[in-house]
């Protein structure tokens, strides 16, 4: 798998061009599987030494007091966890009362302004969830199978008692990772079915759990499909579509029991039951996995990239479908979920989640039905299905339905006396229980992008908003035209000087029919066109104002300047191509003049003037600067209304296009850039989109402005059987019934089980869902606020270190016990002058060497270069006990100092601390740490090949605090001349 990961990341570094942003998938699940890996190894080293440990031990084995000790605290911590925190967390607890009993930080905010913090609640139950998946949990089943072990034996025989610990033991501890939140229901019911009821039939914990784990599951699944049958088929909330479903409600009542023994038997195989075409009735479908869905419908996005230039020009683009667009927005928030999901499930913010739930987000524009497929141990893979951002009637009716006060319903049966404080009404209390589906949580905060749309006609309904964007149009390409890297060729072209010569002349006069007095201020009535003159008394300060903030150097003072003449060129280049595609759009008041802004837009500009001509020399200055200028302008042409007296001078303009030049994306969207600056979430976004429908047939052109922002969702939680139930309906309805009428009853809208936004969620052509993502893997490691608020990544680097050094004191302690060993009893073969001969002699002094040089070498891993010579000199000299007694006479020689007083020469300048922390370490001088820093040097740098006197040294684990290394290196203080102060890793230095 890992190899298979790395060669298509290497592909699709080879694929990518650096203009593009890339699919950060990819990149993001090699770090994590990379991640995951080192903190597998550890936790399976770590594991296997405590198990190992617990098992050598008669802890498990003396008696079941303690392993009914640990099944009490299990249950009872899974009460706590799974039962009392979810329910006081949700929106209406246990359907009675009408706000949250622990609320959220976010719960009373009207907008988000950060990322949501993590409350106290959250962080027991982190602790919590914790300590139970990984320490009760164990310990219970380790209790289990220890006690059970001789039973099996006797029962099954050595090979069958093997097998069945073994397969139960998996189970048992898979279960308890992947399926958590269940988990305490079948311990209670186990401990209390075989120890009270039915003690007889009890074959040991293990198997117990096995067998009462199945049948929960099966009970479960029973369960959920009668709680939807029962609120599907209740009469007071039928929605009578159609005569066929009046005349079926009565027709129900001699079928029921079939319907329970279907229900019965669908439960056990593991099938849906759906309403045939939505009626009373019920039948069994075949076996569905968790995914549902056989084939992978996957939404494939269209834009500029992908697509062939004069469909861009003239086909699908020019008129694209909303809906197309607007998946791009469900596409961020699957990868916002992506990154905090499996986070947000263990801090509790969507409540109690098992694999094959389904949940509904919610805000002011989105509406995505999210399918998680499988939990695992610090892993969430899930499915989103976004829906159409103008829904359909039904589907509005159901949005209300879920968006709708709670607290105004102040009925109790007939009459209204109102309902207690904090508490829901006799009929709102009723009427809750009678749903498919309940508000988790009302304020689940993602980040997101606000979505904004705004009749772009508003803004050039008039001739002066006119003449205003093309006076801005005409100053964002001579912005661009001076900050352009080819400013210096075009000058220096001598074909573009020729062609524009006649440009040159201050008389100069485009006398071309597109232009007029109404829409550009430099047009000359009495002339009768865009003159040169008139362009230098309204221009002429913006290009100075340009040249200035560049830098250039240029004579302005002189209007013949060829700059100036450039920017006309360019200005009357771009107008032309403007007022062009204007003409060419429909006479209807104000369409025309928004068809030349919309083509524009897209980037559809093609010069066919004679006098343009010029252009080609060097054509794509068009795509550089004549096409972002269209972009820019609009924007700024915005922000002016807001900020009119900024933009009254020459300052203010090139202020305001630098700031949309740096902080704005201004595109189409069908254009990647738009798709990469959602996906990079840019702050602020702005576009102009064509959308002729029936509601917008004469103002087709909005503006849609993107604002990132934090935006709260209402979490839905549906019931599963009813979503599988409904797909199940459907897939008969259309495929096999042949009813493709778009008004047929089966999709109306039924607020008891959302009946309509789950059918239009299937795949297509079934439904008609906008996007239909991938499944995507959501991992623990990416929640950053998860990761801050315990103990952090088992991979940080703090873990890591903490880690080795518990392997370097092993290797240490395991060292001092095998040279003990070899001193306190001889060696086989060891010479003896009385009973040994001299060949035996000889082999038990060559053992002996080889003991001593073997642990001369793991002396030096640990203490370097006096390791080294230790082990260096083998079995020439007596082996010295590296972890003497504190009283010993070779204490103080083990510990002696390496380096202080000698001469060294720095060799490496990347083992110089730059920045130091004085309380890392214990200074002989606290002045020393000062000096040591990079402040101190000022201008002076510490350099490959000087020289110095070593003054101080610290070592790792030195018994004395103020020779003790802070990590496990040694560390020196190298006194440089005229004073400075060097602090390195030995490894940086020699001796001269």
């Amino acid at each position: 798998m890992l190899t298979r990961l790395l060669n298509k990341k290497m592909r699709e570094k080879q694929q990518s061009s650096p203009d593009n942003v890339s699919d950060p998938l990819g990149e993001i699940y090699f770090q994590t599987l990379w991640r995951r890996l080192l903190t597998d190894l550890l936790v399976a080293m770590f594991t296997f030494v405590a198990v190992t440990a617990l098992n050598v031990t008669s802890v498990f084995c003396r008696s079941e007091i303690p392993a009914y000790i640990i099944y009490s605290l299990t249950c009872v911590t899974g009460v706590v966890n799974h039962y009392i925190i979810p329910h006081v967390r949700k929106e209406m607890p246990w359907l009675c009362c009408a706000e949250p009993i622990v609320k959220a930080s976010e719960w009373d905010c009207y907008e988000v302004q950060e990322h949501p913090r993590v409350t106290v609640i959250e962080r027991f139950l982190q602790l919590s969830l914790y300590v139970e998946k990984n320490i009760l949990y164990p310990l219970s089943f380790l209790f289990a199978l220890n006690l059970s072990a001789l039973h099996y034996q006797t029962r099954f025989g050595e090979f069958g008692a093997a097998l069945v610990l073994t397969v139960a033991g998996m189970k048992l501890f898979r279960s308890s990772f992947t399926e958590l939140s269940r988990q305490y229901l079948v311990f209670i019911f186990t401990l209390f079915f075989f120890n009270f009821d039915y003690r007889h039939l009890s074959e040991g914990l293990p198997l117990d759990y096995l067998i009462i784990g199945i049948l929960f599951s099966k009970f479960y699944d029973l369960l959920l499909k009668m709680y939807f049958i029962f609120i599907y088929i209740a009469p007071w909330q039928i929605s009578w579509s159609s005569p066929g479903h009046i005349i079926a409600q009565p027709l129900l009542v001699p079928h029921a029991p079939n319907i329970f023994f279907q229900t019965l038997i669908a439960s056990i195989v593991g099938c849906p039951i759906n309403p045939v075409v939505a009626s009373t009735f019920f039948t069994l479908s075949y076996a569905r996995p968790v995914k549902y869905w056989e084939k992978d419908y996957n939404t494939r996005r269209s834009d500029s990239s992908n697509t062939r230039l004069d469909s861009q020009l003239e086909g699908s683009l020019r008129n694209p479908n909303p809906d197309q667009l607007d998946s791009l927005f469900y596409e961020h928030l699957t990868w916002v979920l992506q990154k905090s999901l499996c986070g947000d499930l263990l801090l509790g913010r969507w409540g109690r989640v098992t694999s094959g739930d389904f949940f509904i987000l919610t805000s002011d524009r989105l509406n995505a039905l999210v399918h998680i497929i499988e939990i695992g141990n610090g892993f969430v893979t899930f499915q989103l299905r976004g829906l159409e951002f103008r829904g359909t009637y039904c589907h509005q009716r159901e949005v209300e339905a879920i968006t709708e006060s709670i607290t105004d319903d102040v009925g109790c049966c007939c009459c209204e006396p109102g309902h207690l404080p904090f508490f829901l009404s006799c009929n709102k209390a009723m009427s809750s229980r009678w749903l498919a589906w309940e508000v988790v949580s009302s304020c689940y905060t993602l980040h997101g992008y606000s979505i904004a749309e705004n009749q772009a006609h508003l803004v050039f309904n008039t001739f002066d908003y006119k003449r205003g964007y093309i006076t801005y149009y005409c100053k964002s390409i001579i912005f661009l035209l001076v900050r352009s890297p080819r400013l210096a060729s075009l000058l220096a072209n001598q074909g573009i000087r020729d062609a524009l010569s006649r440009l040159h002349n201050t008389s100069y006069v485009d006398q071309d029919a597109l232009f007029d007095e109404t829409r550009n201020c430099d047009y000359s009535h009495s002339l009768g066109g865009v003159s040169r003159e008139r362009f230098i008394v309204y221009y002429l300060t913006f290009i100075r104002e340009c040249v200035t903030q560049q830098g250039l150097h240029m004579d302005l003072d002189q209007a013949d300047s060829f700059l100036v003449t450039l920017c006309f060129a360019f200005t009357l280049l771009g107008r032309r191509m403007f007022f062009q595609h204007a003409q060419s759009g429909s006479s209807r008041r104000g369409d025309n003049f928004m068809n030349g802004l919309y083509r524009m837009f897209l980037g559809d500009a093609r010069p066919n003037h004679p006098g343009d001509e010029w252009v080609f020399q060097d054509v794509d200055s068009i795509q550089d600067i004549i096409i972002p200028a269209a972009r820019i302008a609009l924007k700024v042409h915005q922000d002016n209304f807001a900020f009119s007296e900024e933009y009254e001078t020459a300052h203010g303009v090139y202020e305001a296009i630098q700031d949309v030049m740096n902080n704005h994306v201004v595109t189409h969207e069908n254009d990647r850039t738009w798709r990469n600056a959602v996906v990079t979430n840019k702050p602020s976004l702005l576009a102009l989109r064509y959308q002729r429908t029936e509601e917008s047939y004469i103002y087709p052109y909005k503006l849609i402005r993107l604002t990132s922002k934090f935006i709260k969702f209402r979490v839905i939680k549906v019931n599963r059987e009813c979503v599988r139930a409904l797909w199940t309906s459907q897939r008969q309805e259309l495929i096999f019934l042949r009813n493709s009428d778009s008004e047929r009853g089966s999709i109306q809208n039924h607020k008891p089980t959302l009946r309509n936004m789950i059918n239009s969620s299937m795949d297509l052509p079934i439904g008609y869902p906008i996007y239909v993502s991938p499944l995507h893997t959501s991992y623990l490691d990416r929640h950053e606020t998860y990761n801050k608020t315990l103990f952090g990544r088992a991979t940080d680097p703090l873990w890591l270190a903490q880690g080795a050094r518990v392997v370097r004191k092993l290797c240490d302690t395991c060292a001092k016990h095998y040279q003990g060993s070899l001193a306190g009893k001889p060696t086989q073969g060891t010479a003896n002058p009385t009973d040994g001969g001299e060949e035996g002699g000889r082999e038990g002094r060559m053992g002996a060497e080889d003991r001593s040089v073997s642990v001369d070498s793991l002396t030096g891993l640990q203490y370097g270069r006096g390791g080294a010579e230790g082990g260096a000199r083998g079995g020439a000299e007596p082996y010295q006990d590296p972890f003497p007694d504190s009283d010993s006479d070779s204490d103080e020689q083990l510990w002696r100092p390496m380096w202080v007083s000698k001469q060294v020469v720095i060799t490496d300048e990347g083992e110089i601390f730059e920045n130091i922390n004085p309380d890392w370490l214990t200074w002989p001088d606290p002045k020393l740490a000062a000096k040591a820093e990079k402040s101190h040097w000022r201008s002076w740098r510490p350099q490959k090949g000087m020289e110095g006197e070593v003054v101080h040294e610290w070592r790792p684990f030195h018994k004395e605090t103020a020779k003790r290394s802070h990590i496990d290196k040694v560390l020196v203080l190298v006194r440089m001349a005229d004073d400075y102060y060097v602090l390195t890793r030995e490894q940086g230095i020699k001796e001269v």
